[in-house]
């Protein structure tokens, strides 16, 4: 006789078959509503339940900020961009140094020029290269939990003002994922380094959906950033 199960490809599949299925409720990462508010509502049906810190509530600060950047693209990278997420992230080393920070970018060869920018910064400064940083692309930040995410988008014009859009593993089927992953896994604050403004993204005759909700994603923390945003989340009592 077959046993299908022996095709299986994880424990999770396998139970799927005969357990009834739950869907996740609770959310403990982040410590402020803005940070999970955007899944919340294009992933989780406004199902989430959060238990938000009250000192960053207090604190009345947006937990994303959009920084906006003249960047230009060339060879596939945005070096202005990548310059200042290496600043950034100089900054809060010398100023938070226990906070742990994650730079993620949506290509190999940005994610490749920010690690290369970043060794000789730390380098030059005579700085040891933190141990938690870490520098990925949107394609391998699963499982990852900083206190502060910096995103370099890379999209710019090029030398000659022309805006490509190649939105890579994002366009493909299931990239939406990818991105949902990639924008839960800060803890405290996201800080978007961007080149462009969100209506610039054009994603008319996009089929898939992962460009679409970047730039959604994006209308999200300007929106958070210039503090015009009230989140929807369902919040659980404080006591």
């Amino acid at each position: 006789t077959e046993a299908p199960e022996l095709e299986i490809d994880s424990l999770l599949e396998l139970s799927s078959r005969y357990l009834e299925k739950t869907y996740l409720r609770g959310h403990y990462r982040s410590k402020a509503l803005e940070l999970i508010d955007f899944s919340n509502h294009y992933f989780y049906d406004n199902q989430l339940q959060l238990l938000p810190d009250k000192q960053v509530l207090d604190l009345n600060e947006p937990a994303i900020e959009y920084m906006k950047v003249e960047g230009v693209w060339e060879n596939q990278t945005n070096p202005m961009e990548a310059q200042q997420v290496v600043d950034v992230v100089l900054k809060y080393v010398r100023d938070y140094p226990s906070k742990e920070i994650g730079v993620v970018t949506f290509n190999l060869p940005q994610q490749m020029l920010i690690m290369d920018l970043l060794d000789e910064a730390f380098l030059s400064s005579g700085q040891s290269f933190p141990e938690s940083l870490f520098v990925k692309n949107i394609e391998n930040v699963q499982g990852d939990e900083m206190d502060v995410i910096i995103f370099s988008i890379g999209y710019a014009p090029d030398k000659n003002k022309k805006l490509s859009m190649q939105f890579g593993s994002l366009n493909v089927a299931g990239g939406e994922n990818r991105l949902n992953v990639a924008v839960t896994r800060a803890r405290e604050k996201v800080i978007v380094v961007s080149s462009i403004w969100p209506e610039e993204l054009r994603v008319q005759g996009i089929q898939n959906d992962g460009p679409k909700l970047l730039k959604q994603y994006l209308e999200y923390a300007r929106e958070v950033s210039e503090q015009k945003f009230r989140p929807s989340t369902i919040e659980q009592n404080q006591h």
